[in-house]
């Protein structure tokens, strides 16, 4: 569970620092989702919600 959380650690600490990469991870979520992939898309959008990520125009 170490590594889980250490990657979620991450996640959070680059969405905080880079708009940009939390834009991206907003997108990569949506994509996923419309493509089929519901699961997965709700996990990328779950890893950029922990990461209080709030892409901003």
């Amino acid at each position: 569970m170490a590594l889980t959380k250490s990657f979620r650690e991450l996640v959070q600490r680059r969405v905080e620092a880079d708009p940009e990469f939390a834009t991206a991870l907003l997108r990569e979520g949506i994509d996923t989702m419309l493509a089929g992939d519901v699961d997965t898309g709700n996990a990328i959008l779950r890893d950029l919600l922990q990461g209080n990520g709030r892409p901003e125009n």
